[in-house]
């Protein structure tokens, strides 16, 4: 395999999670009694419970990716800060637990950090591949949150 291609995959396996909220979103709910025999349904809110938490995760992750930048040498130490940005507003949406504040926030905390990684990529800091992988995700991701906010209001 080549080395691209396990990060690829796994990178398109987590926008799941975001497009069962959806799917949850736009048929009003989703009843696990149908496929395991035991009785879970989950609402149009818990659509959102899901999208915000699992976007909060994936926000504080996206940090993570910043602070590894900020190890490399050569690179600029403004990944550093930038790290602890995505990780406050993720943790800072959270205030605003499974609101359309909350969404909005965790949305606006995936622009501003494909933002970022369009000036890594710009500045030669992260691969091509990878930028295309995060420029792919990341719109996929941002589309799928503004149809919840959308739907949901």
């Amino acid at each position: 395999m080549p080395e691209t291609k396990k990060p690829k995959i796994l990178a398109h396996l987590g926008i799941i999670p975001f497009m069962f909220a959806l799917g949850i979103a736009c048929f009003g709910y989703f009843d696990l009694q149908t496929v395991f025999d035991f009785d879970i349904r989950y609402t149009r809110f818990k659509s959102y419970m899901i999208a915000h938490t699992y976007g909060a995760v994936i926000v504080a992750f996206l940090g993570g990716i910043q602070w590894g930048l900020s190890l490399n040498e050569q690179t600029d130490r403004q990944y550093f800060f930038i790290s602890n940005v995505l990780a406050l507003l993720a943790w800072a949406s959270l205030f605003a637990f499974a609101s359309f504040v909350g969404i909005f926030t965790i949305l606006m905390a995936f622009i501003f950090a494909l933002i970022v990684d369009s000036h890594a990529y710009k500045n030669g800091v992260i691969s091509e591949w990878f930028w295309q992988l995060r420029l792919r995700i990341s719109v996929i991701v941002m589309l799928t949150l503004s149809l919840l906010l959308f739907i949901n209001k």
